[in-house]
C-alpha cells in the first residue's frame, strides 16, 4: 500500500468513518486488494474497519452490495489459495469472512439481499469451512489470523436468519462440532468462546427439538481415543473447553437445564477415557 492511500485511510479513521457515498465503490475497489495484507496495521487496524463501515453504513444499493457479496465468496477472496500454496494466504480468506459477517448482518437489518443470494453465500461458506486447514489463531509477526473465530462470527449471523430452517441450523452445528473436535491442534485463542456465541444463537432460535439438541451433544462423547498422550489430551481439551463455555452460557436458563445436565455427563464420561 502506498503512503498516500494509507494516509487517506488514516484520515477516514480519524474522521470517524465519515465517507461520501458517491466515493464508496471506488474506495472499496481500491482497498479490497489489501484485505489480507500481512501487515496487521494495514489489514486489521485499518482496512478491516473501513471496509466494514462501507458495507454497513448504507452507502451501497442492493445491487452493488449483492455484487460485492458474490465477489467476496469467489476464488479471489473466500477460496483464495484454499490449498495453501502461498504463505499466509489464510489472511485473505479469514478477513474476507469478517466482511461477510457485516453483509449478513445488513441483510438481517434491512432485508436488502435476496434469499437466493444469501443461500449462495451460505453454501459457499459451508464449503469453505470444511476445506479450511489453517487453524492457528495468532502469530507474533503477523497478528490475528483466526479463521475459526471469524467463521464463528459468521455462523452467529447465519444462525439468526429468520427464514433458515432447522436443517440449516443442524448442518451448521454439526460442522462446528467436527471442526472443534480435532486432535492435532489445540485451540488457544478464544475460538471456543466465539463458537459458543454462534451455537447459542442457533439454539435460541428454538427451531431444534430437545431430542435433536441432545443428539448433537452426543457427538462429543468419546468412545475410542488415541493412546498417544498429546493427541488424546488435545482432543479432550478442545471438547472440554467448548462444552464448558456452552455450559456456563446456558447455566441459569431453565429451558436449557437439559443441556447443562447433558454436558456434565459428557465431560465426566470423557474424563474417564
Amino acid at each position: 500500500m502506498d503512503e498516500y492511500l494509507f494516509q487517506s485511510l488514516k484520515d477516514i479513521k480519524k474522521n470517524k468513518y465519515q465517507i461520501d457515498s458517491s466515493q464508496a465503490e471506488s474506495l472499496i475497489d481500491e482497498i479490497l486488494p489489501f484485505i489480507g495484507d500481512q501487515d496487521p496495521i494495514i489489514r486489521d487496524q485499518t482496512v478491516y474497519g473501513i471496509l466494514a463501515h462501507l458495507f454497513h453504513d448504507k452507502h451501497l444499493s442492493k445491487e452493488r452490495l449483492t455484487h460485492y457479496l458474490h465477489l467476496l465468496i469467489s476464488d479471489q477472496f473466500l477460496f483464495f489459495d484454499i490449498k495453501n500454496h502461498l504463505p499466509y494466504s489464510v489472511l485473505k480468506r479469514s478477513f474476507t469472512i469478517l466482511q461477510l459477517v457485516i453483509i449478513v448482518y445488513v441483510h438481517r437489518r434491512d432485508n436488502i439481499i435476496s434469499h437466493d443470494d444469501i443461500q449462495v453465500l451460505y453454501e459457499a461458506f459451508i464449503k469453505y469451512f470444511q476445506e479450511e486447514k489453517i487453524l492457528i489463531g495468532y502469530e507474533q509477526s503477523i497478528g490475528w489470523m483466526h479463521s475459526v473465530a471469524h467463521s464463528a462470527d459468521l455462523f452467529a449471523q447465519l444462525m439468526q436468519i429468520p427464514w433458515f430452517d432447522s436443517e440449516k441450523i443442524r448442518v451448521m452445528l454439526h460442522l462446528i462440532a467436527k471442526k472443534m473436535m480435532i486432535d492435532d491442534y489445540l485451540y488457544i485463542s478464544n475460538e471456543d468462546e466465539r463458537m459458543v456465541v454462534a451455537i447459542k444463537k442457533g439454539l435460541d432460535q428454538k427451531k431444534l427439538s430437545q431430542e435433536q439438541i441432545l443428539s448433537w451433544l452426543d457427538l462429543f462423547l468419546l468412545e475410542e481415543v488415541s493412546e498417544d498422550y498429546l493427541t488424546k489430551s488435545t482432543l479432550v481439551n478442545n471438547i472440554k473447553h467448548l462444552l464448558s463455555a456452552l455450559y456456563f452460557d446456558c447455566l441459569g436458563n431453565e429451558s436449557y437445564t437439559f443441556i447443562t445436565e447433558k454436558i456434565s455427563k459428557i465431560l465426566l464420561h470423557n474424563k474417564a477415557k
